[in-house]
Parts: structure tokens; sequence; C-alpha cells
């Protein structure tokens, strides 16, 4: 697919940049204290909630003791993370006192986004732990993930992080898999697709370039307060002619699908999986999915149903278990998705 080039899907957004990480750390000596209290206001932190901005993004936020909550610990000391939207974040253990960011500074930051009017929902989840992989912030599809700080964060750190991430998210609807966009992108941009892919230093990747220029061009006042871009070699994208009302189209209305594709992430998974039916443009459904998972050979191993319905799509969560509640071997799975008529097919690997 056009998109494919650039795209590091299965690893996520890899965003080696948060600037607030081990910046400030020396000017909070109260680090026991802080955590002592945080501890003690976790019960009290709101649970998740979804607010519409006037740009049209849909937001659901959820909070570091919510996001907490839904963690399990492993004997090594880290702490797996799940949801059903936004799959599976390994949790680094920390000796450090760690500080989440302020649901409220990030919903304003993304809500400040100005310049299109979109459709499009996004997951957003404020982690007490640092993610193991990507060790810091970073975006799958239509979720974004938000690593806490060693010292209570700058707003306008938060919001420029926040918004580069949205960027992302943004990239992934409207821009992956749909014909001809990312060539667009990259001739205006004067950018290479092959070389600027996921092998590509950080600030070249076409990827990072793109949620940059969203957030730039489309940020609020925090977002892009003091701050160019992050790739010095590379012109603002406000110098680039033609550049905003080209991303602007893109962002406008509810990005097209014309058949459904179902996929899984992550893929190859331990065990952990999210399976996803894409439905086609125009359809939206509130119902959950049947899914049918079977070996190579052809035998039945799993029988899934429901899921959540959301941005046109619908998740449901395997487990890398069997009918009978076993754990499955590892190898190569076959799935369907179908849901009010609409189904699709894919594989996904599990490696143990």
């Amino acid at each position: 697919m056009a998109g494919d080039s650039p795209a590091d899907r299965g690893r996520g957004d890899r965003n080696a940049k948060d600037p607030m990480m081990a910046r400030n750390g020396s000017r909070h000596l109260a680090a026991a204290a802080a955590t002592a209290l945080a501890m003690l206001a976790a019960p009290l932190a709101q649970a998740a909630r979804t607010e519409t901005f006037a740009n049209g993004i849909r937001a659901t936020i959820h909070d570091a003791a919510e996001t907490a909550a839904m963690c399990v610990g492993k004997a090594d000391g880290t702490r797996e993370f799940s949801h059903p939207l936004g799959g599976s974040v390994l949790l680094a253990p920390s000796t450090r006192a760690l500080f989440p960011f302020d649901p409220e500074v990030v919903a304003a930051a993304l809500a400040d986004m100005h310049g299109f009017d979109t459709d499009v929902d996004v997951q957003v989840y404020i982690l007490d732990g640092i993610p193991a992989e990507t060790g810091s912030s970073f975006a799958r599809r239509g979720a974004m993930f938000l690593s806490p700080s060693f010292a209570p964060a700058d707003p306008a750190i938060v919001s420029y992080i926040a918004t580069h991430e949205m960027g992302h998210v943004l990239t992934w609807a409207f821009v992956d898999g749909q014909p001809g966009r990312w060539e667009a992108y990259a001739s205006a941009r004067g950018l290479d697709l092959a070389a600027t892919g996921p092998t590509a230093p950080h600030a070249w990747r076409a990827r990072e370039i793109l949620a940059e220029d969203i957030r730039y061009l489309f940020g609020g006042s925090l977002a892009t307060r003091g701050a160019g871009i992050e790739n010095h070699a590379l012109a603002t994208p406000d110098r680039v002619e033609g550049l905003e009302s080209l991303l602007a189209g893109y962002l406008a209305g509810t990005a097209a699908t014309t058949a459904a594709i179902a996929h899984a992430f992550p893929n190859p998974c331990n065990p952990r999986t999210t399976l996803e039916l894409v439905l086609p443009a125009g359809m939206a459904t509130d119902a959950g999915a049947d899914v049918v998972i079977h070996d190579i050979g052809g035998r039945l191993v799993r029988k899934l149903q429901g899921g959540v319905a959301a941005n046109g799509r619908v998740a449901v969560t395997w487990d890398g278990l069997d009918d009978g509640g076993r754990p499955v071997p590892s190898g190569r799975y076959l799935y369907r998705m179908g849901v009010a008529g609409v189904s699709a097919r894919g594989a996904v690997t599990l490696v143990r």
C-alpha cells in the first residue's frame, strides 16, 4: 500500500525525544513524599472520560490511576498494561519517583488544535510507568500512550508531546492506506520515502516529520511555544508552499475505507493481541464482532464474541488461550472477524 514504506506500525512511534525526561529531577528533592501523596490520591482520580472538541477530535482520556489499575505485575518487576482499544504495553520497573501527565493539560492540548475539521476518535492512556520498549511516549494506531516524567512536567512540554502524538494518530487515520497521500506529502516536503522509513534516524523518519508538521501547523499556543520542529535540517512546514492546505484537506471529514480490513497488533504477540476489524466507509456499528481463530492446520482454536466498537473499527482481545482455557503453542494462527454482514480475514503469529 502507498503508506507502507514509512510506516513502523508493528513497533509504534519510537519517540526518542521526550524533552522532560531526566531534565529537572535535581530540583525536586521531595520525591518520596510526592510518591506517597500520589499513591494516596490515586483512588480519587477520575475514570475515563470522553470529550468532543470543536476540531472534531473525540478523545477518551484514561488517567494514571485508571491505567495503573489495568496493569498486571510480572515476576521481573515489569507490569503489563492492556486495554481492548489500545493493546498491551510493558512498563519498566522504576526506582525513582515518576510524575504522570495532568489529564486536564492533555485535554486542553487536543482541544487547542485548530485549522482543520475532522472526525476521529483517540484513546489517550496516561501511564504511571515508562514503556519498556520505547522509553518514552508513543502512539499506536488510534491510541497514544503518554509516559510520565522524572519531575512535574511543564504544561508546554505536556502539550508539545500530546499534540505530536495526536499527529501520529491523525497520520494513521487519514494518511496510512490512502492511495497517493504519502507520495503527495513526500513530494511537497522533498522527502525520499525509501530513505525515511523506520530504520532511518528518528528525526529523519517520514512519520516523525509528518507528526511534527501537524503539531507545528495545527497545534495550540502551548504546543508550539518556542519550538521549531525536531529535525532542524528541514524548513518549518509553514515555509513549504501548499503543505498546510494539503494536510488540512487530508484531515477533513472521515477517513475513507472501501472494504473491511482485519489487523492484529502487536503481531507477533506474546501472548495477548488485539484483533481489529476496520469497517468500510460510511458503516458504523455499536455491536461487537464474531471472531473465529484456527491454527495453520485448520483446527478450531477459539471463538470470541464482543469487543469494543469505535472510530469505524471493532477491536477484540485474544489472550492466547483456546476454548478450553489452555495456552496455545507458538505458531501462526488464522482468524476471521465479522460484524453486521461484513467480514475480513487475517493472521497473527504467537511467539512464547
